[in-house]
């Protein structure tokens, strides 16, 4: 394939060359001014176990016409013409639909021009005498059509999932600097505080204890003063060890563990979550859990701070196969761009759930419509502790 060939190549999943072998229609356009030459060709053709419509351009003047009208799935043509040579016919290919592949067929005597068109972009080449010959050379341009489109897609993905990835890194590195800001303010600015005011009301008491003039009814006071502060203290304590590690789910499992999200949203929150869990396993991998609480905290964040919703929903179902869990909302929906995997903070929220899954050989389906809310469905095989 040439440079320019290459440049414009693009991949389509549901191409019916990529299909050929179900039975896929391919249309396939001969470039040929002789009548009896078409003829062989179609003959030939007609043997070829892929099922093929052959449209007929007798000159480059009706060939420009036809790709313009409707770009082939595949082309072949004649060398020599009327008009010109099929070089220019494989050039406008290159221009106007570089996915088609190209065999040009050559007379007596002119074989060696066959390596200036595999040189620019032809996929294969034929000579009149050997037309009976179509039905195999089409199997080996459709086998490496299928191969180099495959070999695209693939880069293409991991083009995609690099891309990915170092948003959602530079995303999680960023978040920890705030976790970690947030985490420092909360220690300096309140338990410091409190702490303090705790010292001092313990040397207040020291005083007081050392004197015979104090009263009782006022260190009482006091003590419960710093009783109260101390219940304050630890608290926050909880509350900061919470934000930094579910230890609930150390201690009484996932159902528990979500049921404190749903149940610190619905008080924290002007929407109204419901929740439902039903028929999950009695043992799931310590891994498995930490996600699943990890992915629910994240779908409630992102309903928190994007939909603008009235109600939303975490439901988490054990199946035959393993656990559904579904979360959604009535809000206003998302851009197709977020549920595809953009760098916002949401979409980057959406990559890291699906980081997850994936992590478990699961699959995560994101269904929104504007203004008719959001639904993500989480299929996750089991796995259970060893």
């Amino acid at each position: 394939m040439s440079q320019t060939a290459a440049r414009n190549f693009t991949v389509d999943p549901s191409h019916p060359l990529l299909k050929s072998d179900n039975g896929e229609l391919l249309d396939l356009l001969l470039l040929e001014d002789n009548d009896v030459d078409a003829a062989v060709f179609a003959g030939a053709a007609a043997r070829s176990s892929y099922n093929l419509n052959i449209r007929r351009a007798n000159s480059l003047e009706e060939f420009h016409a036809e790709i313009t009208r409707c770009p082939p799935h595949l082309i072949c043509a004649d060398h020599r013409l009327p008009d010109g040579f099929a070089t220019e016919a494989l050039y406008a290919r290159n221009q106007t639909c570089p996915q088609s592949p190209f065999i040009v067929i050559t007379g007596a005597g002119e074989e060696e021009v066959a390596v200036e068109y595999m040189k620019n972009g032809a996929a294969d080449y034929l000579s009149k005498r050997q037309l009976d010959r179509f039905p195999r050379a089409l199997e080996g341009v459709l086998a490496s059509y299928k191969n180099e489109s495959l070999r695209r897609l693939a880069e293409l993905e991991t083009e995609r999932l690099n891309k990915e990835l170092l948003a959602l890194i530079r995303h999680v590195e960023g978040e920890r600097d705030d976790e970690k800001r947030s985490l420092s303010r909360d220690i300096h600015d309140q338990l410091g505080q409190e702490l303090t005011a705790l010292k001092l009301g313990l040397f207040w008491i020291q005083r007081e204890l050392s004197t015979d003039e104090y009263k009782v009814t006022t260190l009482e006071n006091k003590v419960k003063q710093l009783l109260d502060l101390n219940s304050s203290i630890i608290h926050q304590v909880r509350d900061i060890a919470r934000s930094l590690r579910p230890v609930v789910l150390d201690q009484v499992g996932i159902s528990a563990g979500i049921e404190t999200l749903v149940l610190y949203f619905n008080q924290r929150e002007s929407i109204f979550c419901g929740l439902h869990l039903a028929h999950l396993p009695k043992e799931l991998s310590t891994e498995l859990q930490t996600d699943l609480f990890r992915i629910v905290q994240e779908g409630l964040t992102n309903i928190s701070r994007h939909s603008k919703a009235n109600l939303a929903y975490v439901r988490l179902t054990g199946t035959s196969e393993g656990l559904l869990l579904e979360i959604g909302d009535d809000g206003e929906g998302m851009n197709p761009s977020v549920t595809g995997g953009d760098h916002s903070s949401q979409g980057l929220g959406l990559v890291g759930m699906r980081e997850r899954v994936r992590g478990h050989n699961g699959t995560m389906k994101v269904t929104s419509k504007r203004n008719l809310g959001t639904d993500i469905q989480i299929h996750l095989p089991k796995a259970v502790n060893d």
